[in-house]
């Protein structure tokens, strides 16, 4: 039986938390609307207006100040403003980077304790391709600025967080699952045993089964990134330096279907002959970030308790939503000729595969969270029934705060990410101008570029009928 002293360190326990929840009652995704809503509108500064209060938000600045930084850093951007776009990738990295130097085993015990309220409790220290895309993006801010070796400092960092993943990835996530496992045991859930539960599998398989089958690219890797550190490698001029973009141009064709492979190709062909002595022939590259990246969606599903009272109770998945609306390619018209689009990368794919391989450990630590969670405040209120009272009513009350306040699926998730990234390369044209035609019926330009040297050109757009945001770098030939 359950002492008074017993009851009452329950009861205090779901106050403290439903507090707790009370603070943060809203989710990410609630959080983020606003400036999502301005963001998808092209409203930039708007965007920027509605994100600031997020920044300034001392209750979640250290849990979720990353995943904020990494907004902050996209939509600056975007808005024209690379010191402070700069400033928060920078930021990002910096936590992202400490985090990660400080021990697997602390952000294990660190998610294994939030069983007792949930996921959303814990520091947010970034995904694989959240450090990858944040360094890319802080290379592109350098080389807005022409600081080729500030954005190979940050290229540089990308391929690290890459080579890191590969190396500590998997032993982190099976480390995890262990953890959820021995939590299980010791809150006497059989998680193995409702896995198996077959009306359990059916809500996991109609959530889950088509994102399942979402690979990403080979090991961490994304095209993109690796695509920008072959042409930072390129602009330098040093033999060495291109002949590893040579390699680097390689394999990024790699990762491409056979459709999408051409341009790269190309490049690693007139890389050689240039690390060979040849001349670097006047180029255009077009870079193209269309729509909105995936976000989590908060998702209920019925999991057994293997209780004849209470067979199952409703828990709160996380679940991966794609959001429709990119322009699905453009055709760039330069020199009398027209250049058709690639894809360079897909992040549905790059984002949909970390989180099918993290997947298994969210389900356990939910499984056991949500159950250990819904048997204590079953017996707890059978307890406090038996004695009958204003107690027992009191004890029910904070009870059902305590479970539902708690039951809370972690949503964070880098919005402002592209979902796709497309790419096209051309001479550079002797009249110093190019037009793209958008698949959405959009004509952008002229856009003015230099007849001689190596022309980047990056464009944003968060979703069909929004005009791009074109920047615009050029390099000399060195």
């Amino acid at each position: 039986m359950m002492g008074f002293l017993q009851q009452r360190r329950f009861v205090c326990r779901a106050l403290v938390v439903f507090a707790c929840a009370l603070t943060s009652a809203c989710s990410h995704q609630d959080r983020m609307k606003p400036v999502i809503d301005a963001y998808e509108a092209g409203n930039y500064p708007r965007a920027t207006d509605a994100l600031v209060p997020l920044l300034k938000d001392r209750r979640d600045s250290e849990k979720g100040r990353t995943i904020y930084e990494l907004e902050a850093g996209a939509i600056y951007a975007t808005s024209g403003d690379l010191a402070k776009s700069i400033a928060s990738f920078g930021s990002a990295d910096e936590r992202m980077w400490k985090y990660l130097d400080d021990s697997a085993e602390v952000r294990i015990s660190e998610q294994a304790v939030a069983i007792l309220s949930n996921q959303t409790i814990i520091n947010y220290f970034g995904r694989t391709y959240d450090r990858i895309m944040c360094s890319t993006y802080q290379a592109l801010n350098h080389l807005a600025q022409a600081n080729l070796d500030a954005a190979g400092v940050s290229l540089r960092r990308a391929y690290e967080w890459q080579r890191d993943a590969v190396a500590k990835n998997t032993k982190e996530i099976e480390a995890l699952q262990e953890k959820a496992a021995e939590n299980s045991s010791a809150h006497n859930y059989d998680s193995a045993r409702a896995m198996e539960d077959t009306q359990f599998k059916s809500g996991l398989d109609s959530a889950y089964g088509p994102l399942r089958e979402m690979k990403g690219y080979t090991e961490y890797a994304i095209p993109y990134s690796t695509y920008l550190q072959a042409l930072q490698f390129q602009l330098t001029g040093r033999p060495e330096a291109i002949a590893e973009a040579t390699v680097a141009f390689r394999r990024v064709a790699g990762m491409l279907s056979a459709s999408d492979r051409m341009y790269a190709l190309e490049d690693a062909a007139i890389a050689e002959a240039a690390a060979g002595g040849a001349a670097l022939p006047p180029t255009v590259y077009v870079l193209f970030e269309t729509g909105m990246g995936p976000w989590l969606k908060e998702l209920r599903i019925d999991i057994p308790l293997f209780m004849q009272a209470v067979p199952y109770v409703g828990a709160a998945f996380p679940v991966l939503k794609f959001k429709d609306g990119a322009v699905t390619g453009f055709t760039a018209r330069a020199n009398g000729q027209s250049y058709a689009s690639s894809m360079l990368t897909d992040m549905d794919r790059v984002v949909a595969d970390e989180f099918n391989q993290r997947l298994p450990a969210i389900i356990t630590l939910t499984l056991v969270s949500s159950a250990t969670k819904a048997v204590a405040t079953y017996f707890a209120q059978q307890q406090a029934q038996s004695r009958g009272g204003n107690a027992a009513l009191f004890i029910a009350i904070a009870g059902a705060i305590y479970q539902v306040s708690t039951n809370s699926a972690d949503l964070r998730i880098w919005l402002t990410l592209p979902k796709q990234v497309l790419y096209a390369r051309f001479p550079a044209p002797a009249n110093g101008r190019f037009e793209l035609d958008l698949g959405d019926g959009q004509r952008i330009g002229p856009i003015a570029v230099e007849s001689t040297g190596t022309t980047i050109v990056h464009l944003r757009s968060p979703r069909m009928g929004v005009v791009p945001v074109v920047r615009t770098m050029h390099f000399a030939v060195k």
